[in-house]
């Protein structure tokens, strides 16, 4: 079968691999779409993503929809014929982490597209049954794939104990700070400030409710954040960019005893916090890993109209075009939020 692989540095290619093989609990799932996240971009450019160097050729992705076609046993046969949506961190379900109900902090987990885990960039996978979510026809095949940066964003607001009626900063309008943005929106966080380099993404962030919107490459954030608060900061910060800059922004723009939520990846592998700002100010730093048991709820928020998810799918590629659909996010061209490759 084919799949979308890694072959060198910035350079993907369609190649054959072998079929999967269900394990016990396996579902064997027909792959209708993936998107290019984030950390498939760090792969992309640099092998790696933090400690984890893949081994070329190496099959990417990890945020992915499909349509069960088996079963390994005949307590998922509900499954079968059913579209699903894919979580992609595969737990042990033994260890104390995961006993206590910390699926995300699962040691011993396995993840898709992370090495040495292959990912979903490919016709069919085999995963376990019991990570697959059933999707309504309402949803798109765009939306079941964000629903995973969607879950994490509302692991994030609940790891924070986020309240109605607070201020918050997003640093950082890729997918999963307009994930944020959308969830804070709908739970009535007055007023929502965002920031980022592209003007195509903060407009997208004010047509999803931001009050104000910073291009980082044009204004001095901090100086402007101080002004919209007149002073006194932000109750929560979430930094979604995952890049030096925002990262010491953070401690700066927060306000005392305000909670800073860390989601971006830093491909340097670090935390870089101002930390007189820090101390001064008690906050409480928080690194989010992941989602914890939210793609559900996720999926109910979709499905009610309270997240207008499918405003962040732009880009569409088949597999041919996958060198196409790398080079495009990766570049941010043609106004790109979210691209998708299609595996049919």
């Amino acid at each position: 079968m084919q799949s979308v692989c890694l072959t060198a540095a910035r350079r993907v290619e369609c190649l054959s691999v072998s079929e999967p093989e269900l394990q016990a609990g396996d579902a064997l799932v027909r792959v209708l779409q993936v998107g290019i996240c984030g950390s498939d971009l760090h792969l992309f450019r640099d092998g790696a993503i933090g400690e984890a160097r893949a081994s070329l050729p190496f099959v990417l992705g990890h945020e992915a929809m499909g349509v069960v076609e088996e079963v390994a046993s005949s307590e998922h046969a509900h499954l079968l014929g059913k579209r699903v949506a894919i979580e992609p961190a595969i737990p042990c379900l033994r260890c104390e982490f995961c006993l206590r109900g910390d699926l995300n902090l699962c040691p011993n987990h396995l993840f898709l597209g992370l090495p040495p885990r292959a990912g979903a960039m490919q016709e069919r996978i085999a995963h376990p049954a019991h990570l697959l979510e059933p999707v309504p026809d309402s949803l798109s095949d765009a939306e079941a794939v964000l629903l995973e940066p969607l879950a994490i964003a509302l692991h994030a607001v609940d790891l924070g104990k986020v309240r109605t009626g607070t201020s918050a900063a997003i640093l950082g309008c890729g997918t999963l700070g307009l994930c944020v943005l959308m969830v804070l929106k709908q739970m009535g966080v007055h007023p929502l400030f965002c920031t980022d380099l592209l003007e195509h993404r903060l407009n997208l962030a004010r047509d999803l409710g931001a009050d104000e919107t910073v291009n980082a490459a044009q204004a001095d954030v901090v100086a402007e954040a101080r002004r919209f608060t007149n002073g006194r900061g932000f109750d929560y910060v979430f930094e979604c960019a995952g890049v030096d800059d925002t990262q010491w922004q953070t401690a700066q723009i927060a306000a005392p005893g305000a909670k800073c939520l860390i989601i971006g990846t830093n491909p340097a592998g670090h935390v870089r916090l101002e930390g007189s700002s820090a101390r001064r100010k008690g906050l409480s730093i928080l690194m989010v890993r992941r989602s914890r048991l939210t793609l559900k709820r996720a999926m109910t928020l979709v499905v009610l109209g309270r997240i207008p998810l499918a405003r962040l799918a732009t880009h569409t590629f088949s597999m041919a075009q996958c060198q196409q659909a790398f080079d495009t996010a990766v570049e941010y061209r043609d106004g790109v939020v979210k691209a998708f490759i299609r595996m049919e």
